[in-house]
């Protein structure tokens, strides 16, 4: 079980070793990108060219096939981001013990798309699908702003900066702090004694348009917070890979940001 495994995580490799920027490939390029000696990413790309999924061109180089994009074709119009997120967020809940949830930004304010809470506790944070709330507080709302393009977070900083009375370049450099390290953590910003840690979700165009977010009572959440950061960069990180986004950079980008909290990544080897 565990050869056939890895056998489907290097095949997985090999496709999204390629990009926008490098749309063909050399072997040893291939090879390189997944962390595999020449001979076994031979074996691979060969099988794939023999399959019909890859293609060797005049110069050597290899390129994906139209083979996936008549799979692409079979994906369902309908699967949006809850249907994509749900059994993630179940997951995430129960690993937590905590209430799960999924946001979104509309105009300056946080939307709650889901949430869930599968452990009973007398204390627990609860979050309501279509709760809205200002975009002045909590980790969810600085993920999003976080991550927003250039063009719109210059005008919602300076929002936020009147309505908090916080000067801008203290929100700037809290914000890149968030963007350097993957994630939110906010302790009774927006409501005392409960807690919330977030992390971004990223699509297909390496765009942020929605958030994962884990919340809590402070009194549990300053306990448990280093586990509960890395369930959900591994939460964030499972949604964006089925939203579109590169499994290879996402895989990268975890162990870099949670390196500090001892997140334990797979990597593919020989």
């Amino acid at each position: 079980m565990k050869e056939t495994m890895r056998s489907v995580q290097r095949i997985l490799a090999v496709f999204e070793s390629f990009s926008i920027d490098r749309t063909s490939l050399m072997l040893q390029e291939i090879a390189d990108r997944i962390s595999l000696p020449k001979s076994t990413a031979f074996r691979i790309v060969q099988s794939l060219e023999k399959a019909g999924y890859l293609v060797r061109l005049e110069d050597q180089q290899y390129c994906l096939s139209f083979q996936l994009t008549r799979l692409a074709g079979h994906v369902r119009s309908t699967l949006g981001i809850r249907e994509i997120s749900r059994p993630v967020l179940l997951q995430l809940a129960d690993r937590t013990r905590e209430t799960a949830s999924l946001h979104t930004l509309s105009g300056s304010h946080r939307i709650c798309i889901d949430a869930v809470a599968t452990v009973a506790a007398p204390l627990r944070m609860v979050a309501q699908p279509g709760e809205q709330v200002p975009m002045v507080a909590g980790a969810g709302s600085k993920v999003l702003m976080a991550f927003m393009p250039p063009e719109k977070l210059s005008a919602m900083v300076v929002e936020v900066a009147r309505l908090t009375k916080r000067a801008r370049a203290e929100i700037e450099k809290e914000l890149q702090q968030i963007r350097d390290q993957g994630f939110a953590v906010s302790h009774g910003e927006r409501l005392l004694g409960i807690s919330a840690i977030s992390a971004p979700i990223r699509d297909a165009e390496d765009q942020v348009r929605y958030c994962i977010s884990v919340g809590a009572p402070t009194v549990r959440m300053r306990i448990n917070e280093h586990e509960i950061v890395r369930s959900i960069l591994i939460a964030a990180a499972d949604i964006s890979r089925q939203f579109g986004a590169a499994t290879v950079d996402m895989q990268d980008e975890i162990r870099f940001l949670a390196k500090d909290t001892g997140t334990i990544t797979h990597r593919i080897s020989d």
